[in-house]
């Protein structure tokens, strides 16, 4: 339907974007003319008479900027902690959800079923200051209760949160628990939504239970997989920063720092004078980055699954 027939059917209606399209523009968009900052010599706000003056100011550099990130070793060292964190969380946890999915649709016991979706569903609603907090206290060194198990049989405490060989799976451990019963909701509602026929179908002609998994239940929710393997996908630099900043300490530098870590502590932690331009930099690769992996995936998902997020 073109432009036209549409404001002639619903054109009353599109007044109700216009208060969501001037909140993007000016939460969106405007901001985003700070990007100019990623190509210019770190400005001098707080010297400055404005924020914007200061920004005008400052020297045009190009790509420098972007250099540094290629070529300075903390950075690249948070590049290399992001790729590999993003990367466990979606070879880990990303086909969990889906097994989840599939083993709440067999089970018989309404009960029982809607009983453990909302205890599933219960940590996706707090923040990761308090899921944080909770793992923090459980595998505390002295007091945790996992320490205190293991010591209990006779092994040695561990470091967890403090360890650089184990923090990266404190990551993962921890995203599972708060997310992946919040994230089978997309799997769940997919698998409800397949036509009822073509299992009953399959059981007519004597499937078993894992062939009927296998042919009918996997087939058709694999477009919705597609679409969230490619949400996913764009989010593979970002490696959950939020979670990371709150479990963050000096001690995990070395596999727990991420760009986002990173960039965080080039504002806060700079002194008298933030790195700006080398942050806004840093955050401009990842933007882009996330945008190439999302259009090449969708453009995958569209070429073999017929489907995509547009």
């Amino acid at each position: 339907m073109s432009f036209k027939k549409q404001m002639k059917l619903y054109g009353n209606l599109f007044w109700f974007y216009v208060p969501a399209v001037i909140l993007v523009i000016i939460f969106n968009y405007v901001p985003m003319t700070g990007i100019i900052m990623a190509f210019k010599k770190n400005p001098n706000l707080l010297g400055s008479s404005s924020a914007i003056q200061g920004i005008l100011d400052a020297e045009w550099v190009g790509l420098e900027n972007f250099k540094k990130i290629f070529t300075n070793p903390e950075i690249l060292q948070a590049l290399k902690n992001t790729l590999i964190i993003s990367l466990q969380k979606i070879v880990i946890l990303f086909p969990i959800p889906i097994v989840m999915a599939i083993c709440l649709n067999e089970m018989k016991g309404k009960f029982v079923k809607k009983t453990l979706q909302g205890v599933m569903y219960i940590p996706h609603f707090l923040s990761w200051i308090t899921v944080s907090g909770i793992f923090i206290t459980l595998l505390n060194y002295d007091t945790g209760l996992i320490n205190n198990i293991i010591s209990f049989f006779g092994f040695e405490r561990r470091a967890f949160v403090t360890s650089n060989e184990t923090f990266r799976g404190v990551l993962v451990v921890s995203a599972a628990w708060a997310f992946l019963g919040w994230n089978t909701i997309v799997y769940v509602s997919a698998i409800t939504a397949l036509d009822r026929d073509l299992i009953e179908a399959a059981k007519i002609d004597g499937a078993s239970k894992w062939q009927q998994i296998c042919h009918v239940t996997l087939p058709g929710i694999m477009p919705t997989i597609a679409v969230m393997f490619i949400l996913r996908i764009g989010g593979i630099m970002d490696a959950g920063f939020d979670q990371v900043l709150a479990m963050y300490t000096p001690y995990i530098k070395e596999t727990g720092d991420i760009l986002g870590t990173y960039t965080y502590r080039l504002v806060r932690e700079a002194g008298m004078l933030p790195q700006y331009a080398l942050s806004t930099a840093v955050g401009l690769f990842n933007s882009v980055v996330g945008l190439v992996l999302v259009l090449t995936g969708n453009y995958i998902s569209r070429k073999v699954f017929k489907r995509g997020l547009w």
